[in-house]
């Protein structure tokens, strides 16, 4: 019994430790370890209210081309693109919702190098995958989380 203690505790470790490397060596292109553009998106995306769209990446500023995001509402037929330029390591775009009227915003970024095109977000597959948020009402937004939290 006592050995059959020591192997269990001896071999669980090195089971644990196997499946943890597994993961972290797992080359889905949509893990945070293989993406050069790093997003957060904003969270809630309000109607009133702008919003600053911003990335940071590790990509040497003099080795991009060129940055830029696309964008949409749902009353617009296609994406609009803007150029992007860096400040101080961080690239912006200033949302207004009065400029872009809508309910609905879809958004991605892509940066351009001399030899490679990056863009976020990138599903798990590897895709590049527009963000989609629904642009809330702030009262009816902050009435439910009030709900919420009684």
């Amino acid at each position: 019994m006592r050995i059959f203690l020591i192997k269990v505790l001896f071999l669980f470790p090195l089971l644990a430790f196997g499946q943890i490397e597994k993961q972290v060596r797992d080359d889905s292109p949509g893990l945070f370890k293989n993406q050069r553009i790093f997003h957060s998106t904003p969270k809630p995306f309000f109607k009133s209210r702008s919003e600053i769209l911003s990335f940071v990446t590790n990509i040497p500023s003099d080795s991009i081309f060129s940055s830029t995001l696309f964008f949409k509402t749902n009353v617009m037929e296609s994406y609009q693109e803007f150029k992007l330029e860096e400040k101080k390591g961080l690239f912006e775009f200033l949302f207004d919702p009065e400029t872009y009227p809508g309910n609905r915003v879809q958004y991605y970024f892509i940066i351009e190098t001399k030899n490679e095109i990056y863009g976020t977000p990138i599903s798990d597959d590897g895709k590049l995958t527009p963000v989609n948020k629904l642009l809330v009402d702030p009262v009816q937004y902050f009435k439910q989380q009030a709900r919420l939290n009684r």
